[in-house]
């Protein structure tokens, strides 16, 4: 069987143990991180296990204009943007929102409440 899932798991502790959680299961097609850190961000970015990955916005898994892809038990074990950048670097591909808004290119939007400490 193939389809979304979501996690939501309670933990304590920072974004690496965050990322440590996400990393400990078989699969890693895409993932989303909410942050108005961008040190959380850059760190999700550059340790998370996934094939594809967003920056405050919701996680589609697919972006129509990359190859498709995934790593561990997801996808075809390479990252979305590999079949793009292979002969130049190893990277996931990484959108992130820099507004407050969020215009996607699917049509689809979302509404991100923050709230003031």
């Amino acid at each position: 069987m193939f389809g979304p899932h979501v996690a939501l798991l309670e933990y304590e502790g920072d974004i690496e143990r965050a990322v440590e959680i996400q990393n400990d299961t078989d699969y890693g097609l895409a993932g989303a991180i909410i942050s108005e850190d961008y040190r959380q961000i850059n760190y999700y970015r550059d340790h998370a296990e996934v094939g594809l990955a967003y920056g405050n916005l919701p996680c589609i898994g697919a972006e129509v204009q990359l190859p498709f892809g995934g790593v561990k038990k997801s996808g075809n074990g390479y990252p979305s943007a590999r079949e793009v950048i292979e002969a130049v670097t190893d990277r996931t591909a990484w959108t992130l929102n820099n507004d407050e808004g969020i215009e996607m290119a699917q049509g689809l939007s979302a509404d991100i409440t923050t709230r003031e400490d």
